[in-house]
Formats: C-alpha cells, sequence, structure tokens
C-alpha cells in the first residue's frame, strides 16, 4: 500500500545504515489505531526505513505496511518516491532539502524567484540559465548539477536496492565506481556490482534474479560466482585454488537454489576458460589458478625480493665497529646477536624471528647505530604493518617508524587501495618489524618501493599467528632458504624468568602444565555470560587500581561477535564501567557503535593521518555545518576530526582481538577462553595473546579450553607458491651467472 504525505521532521538518523525515523502528514485515512495515538487525529503519523526524505515540507509517497512497534504503531517504508513539486514553496522545499547538495535555503529563494514554477524544467532542460542568478559561477553551476544529477541517480539506487539491505555507504561506491550509468548498469547488467568492493556474489545474485533476464547459466553470473569463491579463498588465506577445488564450489554456490535451473559443469568449465584465453581475470600457472592480481602479486613479490637480496659489492665487515659500540654502550651481545647484525651488512636482505624478550629490540637498534657509523647521512626507515606495531617500535627503539603503508604511499580500505609512489623510496636501510603480519598483496608493494642498493631487514616472530589477508609471507622467506635467518632464542627481560614468559615458551612446546601465579592467573567461567560478568569485575577493580588508566590494561578475545565473551559485546559493558553514560553529554551511533566523550577507540583502516590499529580517545562531540561531528585524539599531535559519514573505521577499544592486539603491548591483559570459541582454540593465537602482557596475564574461562588451544597446532594450509617462485628465480639467476 502507499501514502501520499508531507515530511514534517527527522527524529532519528543512523549515517552508517541510512535507518531512519521520520513524522510525517497526510490527508489520507489512517488506521484507527494510528488515529488513537499522539496526533494522530490530524493526519501525522510516524515511519521508518532507510535513507527516508523528511525534509519539512517535502511531498513524498511512500510504499510499504503498517508494523506495531515499541513506539506505537509505525509505518514500514520498502520503498518512497519523492514528488516533484509543481508550487514555487514546494520547488524552494526541494531544492533546499538535503536531496540535493550544494544549494542552500538562500540559494534557493533565489533561484525560485528568478524562474519561478519553471524551476524544474530549468534544471531538467536548460541548466545554463542558473548562471543568471546571483552567485552561481560556472563552478558552482557545475557542483550543482552534479549534485543534482547524483542525488536522483542515488535516490533510484537506494529505492532499488534497500530491500536487498545495500546501505547508503554501497550505493555512494557504487554511484562512484559507474557515474551517471549506474542506474542502468544495476538493472541492466547487475553483476557488474561485483566490481564494487563491499559486494558478494550472494547479495548480487538476488538483485539479478529481481532483474528477471538472465539465465541460471549465463556467463556473467558464472564469471560473477568464479571471481566470489576466489575472493573467499583470499579471505581463507589462499593466493591460488586447484581447478576441482573452483568447481566443486562454484557448483555449490550456483546450484543452492533449488528454483534456479542447475548450472552444468561443463558450462563452469568453459567459462573459466574464458576469463584464462579473453579477458585475463583468471591466470593458470603451475597448476594453480589465480586472480591475476593474486599472480602478479606472488611473482613480483618474489622478483623484487630476489632482485634486492643478488645486488653485488655491498657487503662491509663492521666486526671492529660493532666491538666499539658494544664497548661505548655498555651492552655486550650474546652470539646470535652479533650474527644478526653482521648478517645485515652482509647481505641485501636479512631475516631476524625470535620471542618477546628475545633480544630484537636491541639487535635494532644495534643494526642503525652500526649504519649511523658507516654513513652518518644514510637514510634509514623503520616501518610496521599497523599503528600499535608501529608506535611500539618507536617507543622501543626511540627513532621516528612509520607504517609500511604511510612510508611507501599506500592509503585506502583493503581491496582499494590507492598506491601514490611512483619512484622507490629513499632509504637506504630498511626494518620492517612484525612482519608475520604482512599479506602477499603488501610484501609485493614494499619490495617493489625498495631502491637498488639498499639493506632490507625483516623482523618478526614465526610462532605468532599468521596475516589476516592471503599467504605466508615470513614464513615462506625463511623456509625459502634464499635469504640468511637468524634465530633469537635467548631471553633477555628481568622478568625472563616470570611466569608469562616460562608459559610462552611451554605452549610453543606443546606442554600444557601452565604454571599459575600472581603474574599468570587462571578464573574459571563455564559460559560466555559468566566469564564477561567475572571479565567486568576484574576489568573495574585494575583500572581503579591504576587510577583509571586505560592503556595498561586490555582486555582481548579470539572472536568479535556471537557470542557475550566476543569484542563487540564486551566493548558496550566495559565502556559503562570506564566511561559510563552521563546526562546532558551527546553521543553519536554509527550504526555498530554509540561513541560518548571520552571513549577509547580503534581506527581500523588506513588513511593519510592515522593508520589501521591506532588507538586514540573521543575528545569532543559537537554539530559543525549542519553535521555532528566527534573529535579524536591519537597521541603524536594527531587529532582528527571525523563527520557522520566517515564514522565508520571507528570501533570501541576497551576489548579488541587478538589479532589486532598483535604487534603490541600492554602491562596487564586479559582473555576469555571457552570452549565455544571452537576453531579460534590454537596454538598460535593464544600465544600471540600470552606474549601481549609484560607484568600481568589473566585468563577466565576453561581449563579445557586451555587445552585444546595447546594442542591444535593449526598451520594454516594456505594455498600459496611464493616460497617456490622465490627459489626458482633465485636458482634461474644463478644458472645465468654460470653460464655467462
Amino acid at each position: 500500500m502507499s501514502i501520499c504525505c508531507k515530511a514534517i521532521r527527522q527524529i532519528y538518523y543512523n549515517a552508517g545504515s541510512g535507518y531512519t525515523v521520520a513524522s510525517y502528514m497526510t490527508n489520507e485515512d489512517l488506521p484507527e489505531e494510528v488515529k488513537k495515538q499522539k496526533n494522530g487525529n490530524y493526519g501525522i503519523f510516524q515511519a521508518f526505513g532507510t535513507e527516508l526524505p523528511a525534509n519539512e515540507g517535502l511531498d513524498v509517497e511512500l510504499t510499504g505496511d503498517w508494523k506495531p512497534t515499541k513506539y506505537g504503531m509505525q509505518y514500514s517504508v520498502s520503498n518512497f518516491s519523492v514528488t516533484m513539486p509543481t508550487t514555487k514553496e514546494g520547488i524552494r522545499t526541494y531544492l533546499s532539502s538535503s536531496l540535493i547538495k550544494g544549494i542552500g535555503p538562500a540559494m534557493a529563494a533565489r533561484i525560485v524567484e528568478t524562474f519561478g514554477e519553471d524551476t524544474l524544467n530549468v534544471f531538467n532542460d536548460s541548466p545554463e540559465k542558473l548562471l543568471q542568478v546571483k552567485g552561481i559561477t560556472q563552478k558552482r553551476l557545475d557542483d550543482i548539477l552534479e549534485g543534482y544529477q547524483k542525488s536522483s541517480s542515488i535516490r533510484e539506487l537506494m529505492m532499488y536496492l534497500s530491500p536487498f539491505g545495500v546501505t547508503p555507504a554501497k550505493v555512494s561506491k557504487i554511484q562512484e565506481k559507474f557515474g551517471p550509468a549506474a542506474v542502468m548498469i544495476v538493472k541492466e547488467e547487475p553483476f557488474r556490482l561485483c566490481e564494487v568492493h563491499g559486494f558478494g556474489f550472494l547479495t548480487v545474485d538476488q538483485i539479478a534474479v529481481k532483474a528477471k533476464h538472465f539465465r541460471a547459466d549465463d556467463p556473467l553470473r558464472i564469471k560473477a560466482a568464479i571471481l566470489h569463491i576466489m575472493s573467499e579463498a583470499e579471505g581463507e588465506g589462499h593466493l591460488y585454488l586447484k581447478r576441482e577445488d573452483i568447481i566443486e564450489r562454484v557448483e555449490k554456490l550456483l546450484n543452492h537454489n533449488k528454483d534456479v535451473s542447475p548450472v552444468s559443469e561443463r558450462a563452469i568449465r568453459d567459462t573459466g576458460n574464458d576469463m584464462i584465453h579473453t579477458d585475463g581475470s583468471l591466470v593458470c600457472h603451475d597448476g594453480g589458478f589465480y586472480t591475476r592480481k593474486s599472480f602478479q602479486a606472488e611473482l613480483g613479490a618474489a622478483a623484487a625480493l630476489v632482485r634486492l637480496h643478488m645486488q653485488t659489492g655491498i657487503a662491509v665487515n663492521v666486526d671492529r665497529i660493532l666491538r666499539k659500540i658494544q664497548k661505548e654502550q655498555d651492552i655486550i651481545l650474546n652470539a646470535k646477536q652479533q650474527v644478526a647484525v653482521k648478517n645485515v651488512f652482509e647481505n641485501p636482505v636479512s631475516i631476524i624471528t625470535g620471542g618477546p624478550g628475545r633480544g630484537k629490540t636491541t639487535v635494532i637498534r644495534f643494526i642503525i647505530a652500526v649504519q649511523e657509523a658507516l654513513d652518518k647521512n644514510a637514510v634509514i626507515l623503520l616501518c610496521a604493518p599497523t599503528g600499535i606495531a608501529r608506535r611500539r617500535m618507536r617507543e622501543c627503539t626511540e627513532y621516528p617508524a612509520l607504517t609500511i603503508h604511510k612510508s611507501i604511499g599506500l592509503t585506502g580500505e583493503a581491496g582499494e587501495e590507492e598506491w601514490k609512489n611512483e619512484q622507490p623510496i629513499p632509504d637506504d636501510l630498511i626494518i620492517a618489524d612484525e612482519f608475520s603480519m604482512v599479506d602477499m598483496y603488501l610484501a609485493d608493494k614494499l619490495f617493489a618501493s625498495i631502491k637498488s642498493g639498499a639493506r632490507l631487514v625483516l623482523v618478526g616472530d614465526k610462532d605468532q599467528i599468521e596475516s589476516v589477508g592471503p599467504g605466508k609471507v615470513f614464513q615462506e622467506i625463511i623456509d625459502s632458504g634464499v635469504f640468511p635467518v637468524t634465530v633469537l632464542d635467548e631471553c633477555f627481560r628481568q622478568e625472563g624468568n616470570s611466569t608469562i614468559s616460562q608459559n610462552a615458551i611451554k605452549i610453543n612446546k606443546n606442554q600444557l602444565d601452565l604454571v599459575f601465579d600472581d603474574t599468570f592467573q587462571f578464573i574459571p567461567a563455564s559460559t560466555p555470560e559468566e566469564a564477561s560478568r567475572k571479565i567486568q569485575k576484574i576489568y573495574r577493580k585494575e583500572v581503579l587500581q591504576r587510577n583509571g588508566s586505560l592503556e595498561e590494561v586490555q582486555v582481548m578475545s579470539p572472536l568479535r561477535k556471537d557470542t557475550e565473551a566476543g569484542t563487540d559485546a564486551l566493548n558496550l559493558v566495559l565502556r559503562d564501567i570506564a566511561n559510563p553514560k552521563r546526562f546532558g553529554y551527546p553521543e553519536i551511533t554509527n550504526g555498530r557503535n554509540t561513541y560518548r566523550e571520552g571513549d577509547r577507540v580503534m581506527q581500523t583502516k588506513n588513511n593519510d593521518e592515522v593508520a589501521n590499529g591506532d588507538i586514540g580517545e573521543v575528545i569532543g562531540i559537537f554539530r559543525k555545518d549542519q553535521k555532528m561531528v566527534m573529535r579524536v585524539d591519537f597521541g603524536d599531535g594527531r587529532v582528527m576530526e571525523y563527520q557522520e559519514e566517515d564514522y565508520w573505521p571507528l570501533t570501541l577499544a576497551y576489548a579488541i582481538t587478538v589479532h589486532k592486539a598483535q604487534g603490541s603491548e600492554y602491562p596487564m591483559a586479559i582473555l576469555p577462553m571457552l570452549p565455544c570459541f571452537r576453531w579460534m582454540l590454537r596454538r598460535n593465537i593464544f600465544y600471540t595473546a600470552v606474549t601481549r602482557a609484560r607484568e600481568r596475564f589473566i585468563i577466565v574461562g576453561s581449563k579445557r579450553a586451555i587445552a585444546q588451544a595447546i594442542r591444535t597446532d593449526y598451520i594454516s594450509r594456505r594455498n600459496t607458491m611464493f616460497g617456490y617462485r622465490i627459489r626458482k628465480i633465485y636458482e634461474a639467476i644463478l644458472e645465468q651467472e654460470k653460464s655467462a
């Protein structure tokens, strides 16, 4: 059913999801239950839906159904259209609404005063006439027309796609990707939506079914399914799949709906062959099927790394310099640490690995000191994959450090990064820490950015969790046998014999007899709810004892959602302890989270100023230029302002996942460990969590879950040939040199 009505005001709007609640007035007859509600007798009612037009006086037609809610009977809107106004007042209201960016109330009044009831015809047929209006220059006209055309396109896309759960943010991405052709592409070529980051095959397939003119075995549908399967495989850490695996997965995906004609294996094979031989979107190499992007990254990274390593004439004997620096600093390196330093200056590429407290930071300091002694003008780069790891690297070495993304000019979110560097980076010595976190794509870009003649040092802990993105880069570089690798295994921390260090070693050696004392505690809990209650109690006590210092107490969890012991749920209850709601203080919602002044938050995507993993504090929430703005202090003088549409990369950080904690260190850490975590009960995850704590570590949960995690030596079976390609390229170059 539809209702023609006039917008009164917006009651609620969520910038993250586009969810809107607004009030409207109609002359049509309303249900008796609605009439009994406040102002119902006057034709006033409330409606909710996605991106509803709510500017006062706007004429709209809403399509949907009446639904009982806790606020009374409301109209659930599935579709809507803005009724194009015909009166001067209606046109002025329409132009000054948020539907058209670039036109405010004053400008709208001047335009209507000039063209009257013919205004919209001018916009559609003779837009150049708008230059007659005072204040409209050619540039402003271009902006207004772009806003006018874009707004109508976005509105049409929202109406068409909102039933499929497509958010306004994703609609904007469609508009940016396809421009003026966006509406036509969505309706006529819906599988092209798979080209837009964030659109999976299942959502696009639903939209295509709505279009109704696609056969089940249409090559565009099969191609989209194959690319979806390849993307899923990347999410599992794979760079390639075998042919049989692709066919099996694609058949299952395409034929899950019994109402749709089944797709044959032959049709899948034919489409796959076309993708290889016609458009090159798939690559078959050495028995593996890659996307073009993943193949280029794997091959390119291997070639670039070997190129760096095969440089000649840069080996330097640093024995004398190293002895001198040890004497000056009154620090004697052990034998393996000395080998690690010497390897850096005897080889263009070298690897250093070891657990926490094994002297990696000391070695990095000595590498820097030796380089500066050799050449005081040398340019040195310290970098790490995340904001947390960068910050800790800088604090430990007392030397400036950047994220890898920042150092090579890589910006944007995963899958849509923009690489700004056209020339190699100028650094003579590059030390990259926490390299076990680096995936194939980032490694490829880093290695390609390094100039000839530079030295590269990769540092990390090979026993920690593998990268979130595809590949096993650090492990395969070590296993390739091409580069010198130093394993640091002697503990140097004063607390080296502490229970935390002892238990970390036991975990790595598959030993179940962990030692529990005041520094490594176990508190039993049988359910996620019980674990949450006990974590809250511990957190309240510890934060109070540390004078409210949130930086010193970090809660971690292997899981983010779907459990009371995951970070999503824990963040809400811990925030109410550390930063309870206060009367009169504003809050902001971004769909997943509500933020308050004083909140501890984490950036989850890289941009020019703030890195993925950086943690800050919300220091202000206020209105600016008719939008709510949140100000966040990330330290180091970096204060960022986030407008409504920019909140999404932020998340609360009272509790963070173990993956996000990687590269950091805290005086105290708390970890739930429960049988319901299942596949996340893995040795490398548990080891990574334990080694984040410097002074005290508390486990809340089940000893059965602890034992399961220690026993589960899950070495990710990731399909990658990176190490193989390194060896093949290296051997081919050696063979060429022999023949020369």
